[in-house]
């Protein structure tokens, strides 16, 4: 198949973008001709080296006009490339898609390629209000990362025979157990008497590093031992860091910046915390599941079809800083913390491989445009 996603991120680093790189090699591998069109972003080059082509195309529009012109030139780029199957991710691509196939395409061999819209989150509720009719007039079907997500769509105009969930995997190559890597655990002064706490998010309002901390200042208060690695940079980090100085946690809070060796820094995390207060299906909990390091996330989204709570980890509510505490003291224990680990990596394992995923995919798209 001749596939063109698009997205309307650059690509940069986060989760879709890190899916599209996944795909863009198992596809390539395979022997499929694969694009992705968005703005350019820092990612490129690697997502290009993967075998699969760039093309550069601002997916945003913000007037009629706009989208004509936008739709025109991806018209323009499925004729030249010979593309057989859009595969939008959002429902802003799906629109441009329709617009130009089913719309200006009306007529036309491209009137019939198929659309397949991959739907990972919708956070805005004002695009969630619409999304629901929309997917179900300007595409062909939808795939969701999550039953969660599934859910919400269908409640708002959806038809349940239009749409299947499939995981999104991870690269279970990449992350995997590995031993605490020691340089790495030098330069943040860290040894075998601190426990280490972790997560990665960039420092943005929902990933609620302001509760995640205060739970974290009465953790400490009962285990001075334990540091918490917070891995990732963003528009709050002035302002988190401005709270570890007034919650007196400057020795025990360590800040990375973003890093590009996660698995790595997984390695030197005994319990991975995740505190957000908006979540759909979180990749980088898989990943961290997928190392065999235990995860705390909330009760939201599509948490607890990662986290088996009790099992693989533990889940909390929302934004309860007290809850999240008691979690974080629970895991603490040494029994409970290697028995969740094991657990985590047979799940990740099971569930989230990207084999499941690409072959899940794949059958959707074969099954259009056969």
């Amino acid at each position: 198949m001749r596939i063109l996603y698009l997205m309307t991120e650059p690509f940069g680093f986060g989760g879709v973008q890190s899916d599209m790189l996944a795909l863009g090699k198992a596809y390539s591998d395979k022997g499929h001709f694969v694009a992705v069109a968005t703005s350019p972003g820092e990612r490129v080059t690697e997502l290009e080296a993967t075998g699969t082509e760039f093309v550069e195309l601002n997916m945003r529009f913000w007037s009629p006009w706009r989208l004509y012109q936008l739709s025109r030139a991806l018209t323009r780029n499925v004729e030249s490339r010979k593309i057989d199957i859009l595969a939008p991710q959002s429902v802003r691509t799906t629109l441009v898609c329709w617009v130009a196939l089913r719309l200006f395409g009306l007529g036309r061999a491209i009137a019939k390629i198929p659309i397949v819209t991959t739907i990972h989150n919708i956070h805005n509720p004002v695009h969630f209000r619409y999304a629901g009719h929309i997917l179900q007039t300007c595409c062909d079907y939808v795939i969701f990362e999550s039953n969660y997500e599934r859910d919400r769509l269908l409640a708002s105009g959806l038809s349940a025979n239009n749409s299947a969930v499939v995981h999104s995997g991870i690269d279970t190559e990449r992350f995997k157990p590995r031993p605490p890597d020691p340089l790495l655990a030098a330069e943040y002064g860290l040894d075998d008497s601190h426990l280490v706490y972790g997560i990665v998010a960039r420092f943005s309002e929902e990933k609620g590093h302001d509760h995640l901390l205060r739970a974290f200042s009465r953790v400490v208060r009962r285990i001075p031992e334990a540091r918490l690695l917070l891995i990732g940079d963003g528009p709050l980090e002035s302002d988190i860091r401005a709270l570890v100085k007034a919650l007196a946690l400057d020795t025990n809070v360590i800040f990375t910046g973003a890093q590009r060796n996660i698995p790595e820094h997984l390695s030197i995390i005994d319990v991975f915390v995740l505190a957000s207060t908006r979540e759909s299906f979180p990749l980088s909990a898989r990943e961290a599941m997928a190392n065999g390091v235990p995860v705390i996330a909330p009760a939201i989204g599509g948490c607890g079809e990662v986290v088996a709570d009790g099992v693989s980890g533990f889940l909390f509510e929302s934004a309860n800083e007290r809850d999240l505490e008691s979690k974080m003291i629970q895991m603490s224990e040494d029994a409970v913390r290697k028995s969740c680990a094991k657990a985590s990596l047979e799940r990740a394992t099971r569930l989230f491989g990207v084999d499941q995923w690409v072959e899940g995919d794949e059958e959707i798209y074969l099954r259009f445009l056969s």
